[in-house]
């Protein structure tokens, strides 16, 4: 993979919160629009935009899955840079098959009827 993509793919991941702009990614690879959007494209199977949206989602999916993280959904979604909430819970619904609260219901019921180590 080409170490500019593979680089900016490391910054998306831990800036979640950050609303990027696919300008902003092409400089931060120093690369002009059209050249990173297809170089980006070439690698990484995805508009820099879709890519960046779908780590969103996977996150918000690991702590609405986390029986152990009490954050407020909105809490969850802001902090995973999805600042809006209608297309928020339609994006997770379509990817994960169930709304943000069905998956966060679902982790507490399945903490709850798993027995405690001993």
């Amino acid at each position: 993979m080409d170490g500019r993509i593979s680089h900016i793919q490391k910054k998306l991941s831990v800036q979640l919160d950050r609303q990027w702009t696919v300008e902003e990614m092409a400089v931060e690879c120093e690369l002009s629009m059209p050249h990173f959007q297809k170089l980006f494209r070439k690698e990484a199977n995805d508009t820099p935009i879709a890519y960046l949206n779908e780590l969103r989602l996977a996150k918000a999916h690991e702590l609405l899955s986390d029986a152990e993280c009490f954050d407020r959904i909105k809490e969850i979604r802001v902090r995973c840079g999805l600042l809006n909430d209608s297309n928020f819970t339609r994006d997770f619904k379509l990817r994960f098959g169930l709304n943000p609260t069905e998956c966060r219901h679902g982790a507490w019921e399945l903490d709850q009827s798993t027995p405690p180590n001993e």
